[in-house]
């Protein structure tokens, strides 16, 4: 009896080794295969078409009461004709430079321009001939401005601009908003640019969203 209790013993503690390696094994197995799935993930860059674009409504905001202060400074008949909004090839915020042009019917040879830098707030001012720059444009009602350009560049990136991206080599987003010379309503125009200065345009509604062209 003691030689086939032993026997059984041995055959427990072997099928007991047995079933902890082969535990061991697949559990590593899965751990491999969960640590490739892992490291396999896309990468997701955070930049301005990402972005929650309420975020920089407040931003928004300041940079306009700052431009407009300066404008004022120089004479309260100048009135904001036109904003432009440069952003860099990479799209992210240090790149972005944004211009607030006024106009007064009391100046029939200039407009009064603002330069802004994003990140830094520093600003540039200066008296530009419309001959220059801009041109002979006209104040607009603010009332139409509905949303900030974060919201225009994600609206104009659902409507051709991210597939016009992945097949060109951007060199630079435009975003320009003032009164339509068409239709006379405010619009936002969207330009992608790429490297060898051909272009793409996308101009939407201030108010509402939509795609006008």
């Amino acid at each position: 009896m003691e030689p086939d209790r032993r026997r059984i013993i041995y055959i427990v503690v072997a099928v007991i080794v047995v079933f902890a390696l082969g535990w061991s094994y697949f559990s590593s197995k899965k751990a491999k295969q969960s640590d490739t799935t892992t490291t396999t993930k896309p990468t997701v860059i955070s930049n301005l078409t990402n972005l929650d674009p309420t975020d920089f409504d407040q931003a928004v905001k300041d940079e306009y009461a700052l431009a407009v202060s300066k404008a004022a400074e120089i004479s309260p008949d100048y009135k904001i004709a036109q904003i432009e909004v440069n952003v860099g090839e990479d799209l992210q915020v240090d790149s972005i430079n944004t211009r607030y042009i006024f106009a007064s019917p009391n100046d029939p040879a200039n407009n009064w321009m603002v330069t802004v830098a994003a990140t830094t707030q520093n600003y540039i001012r200066a008296l530009i001939p419309k001959d220059d720059y801009a041109g002979n444009i006209s104040p607009f009602d603010t009332a139409g401005w509905k949303y900030n350009y974060v919201t225009a560049l994600q609206l104009a990136e659902k409507a051709g601009g991210l597939d016009w991206r992945d097949s060109n080599t951007l060199s630079g987003i435009s975003l320009t908003l003032k009164t339509s010379d068409t239709n006379s309503i405010l619009t936002w125009t969207v330009q992608y640019t790429r490297q060898d200065g051909s272009s793409k345009i996308i101009i939407l509604d201030a108010t509402s969203g939509k795609v006008i062209e």
